[in-house]
């Protein structure tokens, strides 16, 4: 289903300028880290938007890329070119020996997966001494937070039914902060956490969402949605807005 779900956002996911600045943000935040990575995995890179930056920045390292989706790692491919090593893999079973990355990344993975202690204990069997794990995950104060607080609780819910209803199914996590803290500590990691703050404008999450959401929206309602996109614009939205992207990192010691 997640792989299924993905593979119809391969050519678009991670585009535009709320994107972007998300992951610009990211990158600066990871960046002594990454400095020194020299065997790095990324976990469900998806279409390749943080691998081509991987592959494409100064240094000695091999960029390896994992994901369920083959629709996105054709797309991977084809960004990132034959500079980094593709496989298609589940996060909870990878095909790597025992400690073969010193730096693995995975951006958004942990909130679609059932087992985070298993999977966080499956990268942390891939980790070498004295690598580091990082993880992005979606935190309360994000988009959806913040269009609900703009349009009332009223018009969210017809929002939501008629846009986000075709988002992928997650169980309900009222303390994913905890839940992940406590998986990397049981996988022997020592835990620090991190923000990424960046600012967006109202025309760049106008764009994330149609970017984001409409491809998944059937044609017979896509009429609707776009009216209703376009209203938002016209209730009072602030001109610019700071986001803010959480990282939690565990390090293996040496």
């Amino acid at each position: 289903m997640i792989a299924e779900y993905f593979g119809r956002l391969a050519g678009t996911y991670g585009d535009g300028v709320y994107y972007g600045n998300r992951r610009q943000a990211v990158l600066e935040t990871i960046a002594p880290e990454f400095a020194n990575a020299r065997e790095l995995l990324d976990v469900g890179c998806g279409n390749g938007a943080y691998l081509t930056k991987f592959v494409g920045a100064p240094g000695n390292r091999t960029v390896t890329g994992a994901d369920l989706s083959f629709e996105m790692l054709l797309s991977a491919r084809n960004r990132a070119g034959a500079k980094c090593r593709l496989l298609r893999a589940d996060a909870a079973r990878l095909p790597f020996k025992p400690e073969s990355f010193d730096f693995i990344f995975a951006s958004h993975v942990l909130q679609f997966v059932a087992d985070v202690e298993g999977v966080v204990a499956e990268f942390a069997r891939c980790m070498q001494a004295g690598g580091v794990l990082i993880a992005t995950w979606q935190r309360d104060d994000s988009v959806r937070k913040t269009l609900s607080a703009i349009v009332g609780p009223e018009r969210w819910r017809e929002f939501r039914e008629v846009i986000l209803r075709w988002a992928e199914r997650r169980e309900a996590d009222a303390r994913p902060r905890v839940r992940y803290q406590q998986a990397f500590a049981k996988a022997g990691l020592r835990v620090e956490e991190r923000t990424a703050p960046f600012t967006v404008t109202w025309a760049d999450i106008d764009e994330w969402v149609k970017i984001r959401w409409m491809p998944l929206i059937p044609e017979g309602e896509r009429e609707r949605a776009e009216v209703m996109i376009a209203e938002l614009a016209k209730v009072g939205a602030p001109q610019s807005l700071t986001q803010h992207e959480p990282l939690i990192v565990g390090r293996r010691d040496g």
